[in-house]
């Protein structure tokens, strides 16, 4: 019998089996993230495919890979910090304000990358946020200073 979906539509039907063999649900990992647009809203949390629909930027991830359409997040804030760094000079006209947001993998299924990627960076967390989530984390995630 076929599960019912609750993660993003744009996630291939023969993905997401993938994606609850290998999520934890209701893992409750601390995790960072940075919020390109500085708002801590349901756009702060969209998962890398649906990034690059939103910023009308080329896909360059494997479609077949279901971290393609996670949302990125890490254990520390050390990666995020030399992301947002990155962003402040090279992309300041696009992304004048990014934060780092902070807050747990709660409402959603996730995956500490290395587990299925051995060359992945190990703070890496693959995070698949349930669709009627979004309201619940910008209320309970909060800016990192």
């Amino acid at each position: 019998m076929e599960k019912i979906s609750n993660l993003a539509d744009c996630i291939p039907p023969e993905l997401v089996e993938e994606i609850y063999k290998n999520g934890k649900e209701h893992n409750d990992q601390h995790v960072y993230r940075v919020a390109k647009y500085g708002i801590i809203n349901e756009i702060a949390f969209l998962g890398t495919y649906e990034e690059c629909i939103y910023e009308k930027r080329e896909n360059r991830y494997n479609i077949n890979e279901i971290g393609t359409y996670s949302t990125s997040c890490y254990i520390t804030p050390k990666m995020p910090q030399k992301f947002l760094c990155n962003l402040k000079r090279k992309h300041f006209k696009k992304f004048p304000h990014p934060i780092i947001i902070h807050g747990n993998t709660i409402c959603g299924l996730s995956q500490l990358t290395i587990e299925r990627d051995s060359s992945s960076n190990e703070e890496h967390i693959d995070w698949w946020i349930y669709k009627d989530s979004f309201q619940k984390l910008q209320e309970t995630f909060e800016v990192y200073d």
